[in-house]
């Protein structure tokens, strides 16, 4: 398809990208045939929800080849760090701890190569800013040309720019709560962050982080390659179960009585 590249702003053939990493949803599809359901929740005017069966991660016409290949040498790189899709992975956890009812865990991590990382977090949120699938606030556009010429010139930005906490879910200790990707969602005094929950994991993207404490900040990657990752049990979290309680109903309300 022909088109104006969201990214280097010039005319190209577009390819149909994933707004999220194709790695991110190989714990999301069923095994056989290889499918996954997307449910687009409006938690304001339930009417307005759907769902889908979808056979491959979520795509649109986004991106020339060119600006393709930015993205996936920095998602092959988060596939190492994160998912151990490949040996060879050079971070590690330097301590980790817990509170002693089992539902906050803490992991300092070493060794992540701050560049490659920080422009993984940075198209990611970039892209959910842009995409069509997913829905997320208007932000100024100020902001959004910030993101993309952050991304088109490889430029990580400072480690508390568009600071991101990354999170486990877990039902319980060592049970990961994962096969299931939520719509994105704001938290915060100001509203001002914004989480994304794929597989397990939960990226929350602070949009005003420099204003945040030096304390607040400790959980973002580091020029120095350190970041600590938390852990926590869902059930604690009144916002998250909210939305998967209504992703849940909607669910058993309108899918399983299309299916028969």
């Amino acid at each position: 398809m022909e088109g104006i590249c969201k990214l280097c702003k010039l005319p190209k053939n577009l390819r149909r990208s994933h707004i999220l990493p194709e790695f991110m949803y190989q714990n999301v599809y069923d095994k056989d045939p290889k499918r996954f359901y997307t449910l687009n929740l409006d938690l304001g005017e339930i009417d307005r929800s759907n769902s889908r069966i979808e056979q491959k991660g979520i795509r649109e016409y986004l991106l020339c080849d060119t600006c393709e290949g930015k993205f996936a040498k920095w998602e092959d790189y988060a596939a190492e760090t994160l998912y151990g899709k490949r040996h060879g992975n050079k971070t590690y956890i330097s301590k980790s701890s817990a509170t002693p009812d089992k539902n906050y865990f803490f992991y300092d991590y070493s060794g992540f190569d701050y560049i490659t990382f920080k422009l993984f977090l940075l198209s990611i949120l970039w892209r959910l800013f842009i995409s069509n699938s997913f829905h997320t606030p208007e932000i100024h556009e100020d902001i959004l040309e910030r993101l993309r010429v952050a991304v088109l010139n490889e430029d990580p930005l400072d480690f508390d720019d568009f600071g991101c906490l990354v999170q486990v879910l877990f039902y319980k200790e060592g049970i990961i709560a994962g096969k299931f990707i939520l719509q994105p969602y704001m938290t915060g005094r100001n509203q001002d962050i914004l989480n994304i929950a794929v597989d397990g994991f939960m990226f929350s993207f602070y949009l005003n982080s420099k204003d945040i404490t030096v304390e607040q900040k400790e959980v973002f990657v580091n020029q120095n390659g350190k970041m600590q990752i938390l852990g926590r049990v869902i059930f604690n979290d009144e916002g998250l179960m909210h939305q998967l309680k209504a992703m849940q109903n909607f669910y058993i309300d309108n899918f399983n009585d299309d299916q028969g």
